[in-house]
């Protein structure tokens, strides 16, 4: 037998032994298969090294069916809806409880050497104007909450309207997961009901990417991304945030236009766009009239795009190019515009959906912000025929309003 032949007998023989493995792990034992099995790290580690992705993922996929099948099981027995929501929380604790949670305390405020930004992603979510992270918690939040699709299916009319309502929510300030306390958001049901449509897409083959410039918000985007990489089981395929970055059409060094003024909304107004109404608030406040800015990197939509999503690798089989979902979500006050314009020239968005997939926008749109009548004439003209473009080749639009987070 040639060495070619031996080397394929010992891969597929350590394909069907991992299968083995999983197929026998016990209920409990989530956090200890992918701690001992797949990292052979400690679990007080933080490795730059991602776990085995096929594995990781149907690691994920037994807790989220066993989770299911034991609220289905809840729901059909409870009495009333008050039995059903305290036994959904009693399941949901108990199932969170199976996963390896890192200590929030010790969490590094910088990424390991050798961290992989991007991978090759069947699917993802790209979050544009990622502040403090809260849109990245809503996608966890997603993968968390399996009970919660079977609830809302039952009870089509329920918003989550208060605190009090049990569904796990991780809390990105503290980087710890909670059985309480978030009334729910327009974000995550978007992104729960727009992935229950896609059958065989999942939190955990689904790769996360985020993009903020503003410096003020580095070390602790790290911290969040450190948290949710080495979760075991990991809830997403991977992730990345790529910090002092922002949007732009061009890639290549900019600047960001700071408002320091909005305390209370972690600084939501700062943007490429120097007349944005906030950045001018604070240059008239703080600045003596002078705008503040910082330096950063812009990475254009098409650049992430092409860097990460499957079909545009060289190597991949023409089954790999197709069946993706791509969700972007983009609130990056007046820079949308220019966003709009650049992805639509690239064609890139209209090419991934002519492969088969499917490409989703939600978009905050910013029209009166931009103070300057001609920067905002500027950023404005040609987009709207843009996006018409993006909607004609199949890209689909949701719009967030103002203040959704």
């Amino acid at each position: 037998m040639s060495s070619d032949s031996n080397l394929q007998t010992l891969i597929i023989l350590a394909i069907v032994a991992g299968l083995v493995v999983i197929a026998f792990i016990p209920k409990d034992d989530y956090a200890t298969v992918l701690t001992n099995d797949i990292t052979g790290a400690s679990t007080t580690s933080f490795v730059s090294s991602p776990f085995k992705t096929d594995q990781n993922a149907q690691i994920m996929k037994t807790w989220r069916d066993e989770t299911v099948q034991q609220c289905k099981a809840a729901f059909e027995n409870s009495k009333n809806d008050d039995e059903a929501i305290k036994k959904k929380e009693e399941i949901e604790i108990d199932s969170i409880s199976k996963f390896y949670l890192p200590d929030s305390e010790t969490l590094p405020s910088s990424l390991p050497s050798g961290h992989v930004k991007y991978e090759r992603c069947h699917n993802a979510f790209i979050d544009l104007g990622t502040n403090i992270g809260d849109s990245i918690g809503y996608f966890i939040d997603n993968a968390l909450d399996v009970c919660g699709p079977l609830w809302m299916a039952d009870h089509p009319k329920f918003r989550y309207k208060t605190q009090d309502f049990p569904h796990p929510h991780l809390d990105v300030t503290e980087n710890k997961i909670y059985n309480k306390g978030s009334k729910g958001n327009p974000l995550q049901r978007m992104l729960q009901a727009n992935m229950n449509k896609a059958p065989v897409v999942f939190p955990e083959n689904t790769c996360v990417y985020g993009m903020e410039g503003n410096p003020t918000f580095t070390e602790r985007l790290q911290k969040l991304e450190n948290f949710v990489m080495n979760m075991r089981p990991r809830p997403i395929q991977h992730m990345h945030i790529h910090t002092e970055s922002v949007v732009t059409a061009v890639d290549g060094p900019t600047k960001l236009y700071l408002d320091k003024m909005s305390v209370k909304e972690n600084f939501w107004g700062s943007s490429i766009l120097s007349s944005q109404q906030d950045a001018q608030k604070t240059a008239k406040e703080l600045g003596n009239g002078t705008v503040f800015s910082a330096d950063v990197d812009g990475i254009s939509l098409t650049t992430l795009v092409k860097s990460t999503m499957l079909p545009f690798q060289t190597d991949v089989t023409p089954e790999e190019k197709k069946g993706g979902l791509l969700i972007v979500k983009m609130d990056v006050e007046g820079a949308e515009w220019q966003v709009l314009k650049e992805i639509a020239k690239s064609d890139v968005l209209c090419d991934y959906i002519r492969m088969g997939n499917r490409v989703i926008m939600i978009v905050e749109f910013h029209h009166m912000s931009i103070t300057n009548a001609e920067e905002r004439r500027r950023e404005k003209g040609g987009a709207e025929a843009a996006k018409k473009k993006l909607e004609e080749c199949g890209v689909e639009f949701g719009r967030l309003q103002a203040i959704w987070a």
